[in-house]
């Protein structure tokens, strides 16, 4: 089964809509180029567009040590290979981007180039969201000043635990896990500190709902 997941990337002001793009640059002596390709665009009934889909695409050139043996002769070489980062991306206008997956900056500087604006991928305030949404299945804790500095927990309601749920809610956060109703349904997910989005169940959850359950339940613990 796929989990419907994407990392949630901000921008600082209105960016309506993402084009087709190509960046091509001259870095020293390689020839950097980037390609966004907009594949769909989710219309309502007023004729605003509610998300676009695509594929973000970027050449690099990686510099590899390759050892060379000849009758005992030992050297080493560099060489110079092309490979492309690739990334589905989901774009609600004006709101938020969301990436499938990210690679130091990349995607990021690559939509900032393409937009004109800075896009950084996401924070969440996981302390807010377990304040306004108790009862969560999983969570992890970091840097504690206890002998138990740091764990993840999975159960029910773990912060009622007797033994650890204080120590979760105290702790600084990396993930949780709440369980949120949303448009009918309950929603059990796994969010990040560093901007990560999972819906655990239900299984295989459609991507526009997913998109409207960031917007209107985490894009605003977001920064």
């Amino acid at each position: 089964m796929t989990f419907t997941s994407g990392v949630v990337a901000l921008v600082p002001a209105d960016f309506g809509t993402i084009s087709d793009t190509h960046i091509s640059e001259e870095e020293g002596e390689d020839n950097t180029e980037c390609y966004i390709d907009i594949k769909n665009e989710k219309v309502s009934l007023d004729g605003n567009i509610l998300f676009q889909e695509g594929l973000i695409a970027a050449k690099r050139t990686l510099t590899e040590k390759q050892v060379l043996i000849d009758n005992g002769s030992v050297d080493v070489t560099e060489t110079r290979q092309s490979d492309w980062d690739w990334a589905r991306i989901w774009s609600v206008p004006d709101k938020f981007i969301m990436v499938s997956r990210s690679s130091g900056t990349f995607p990021f500087d690559k939509l900032s180039e393409a937009i004109d604006l800075d896009v950084r991928r996401a924070s969440f305030n996981l302390t807010e969201i377990v304040q306004n949404h108790p009862g969560h299945w999983m969570g992890g804790f970091e840097d504690r000043e206890e002998r138990v500095r740091s764990g993840t927990l999975y159960g029910d309601e773990i912060e009622r635990d007797i033994d650890m749920g204080d120590a979760f809610i105290s702790a600084d956060k990396n993930q949780i896990g709440p369980i949120i109703e949303f448009d009918g349904r309950e929603i059990k997910a796994r969010v990040t500190a560093d901007g990560f989005v999972q819906v655990v169940s239900p299984g295989d959850y459609e991507r526009e709902k997913f998109l409207s359950f960031v917007e209107e339940i985490l894009i605003t613990y977001a920064y």
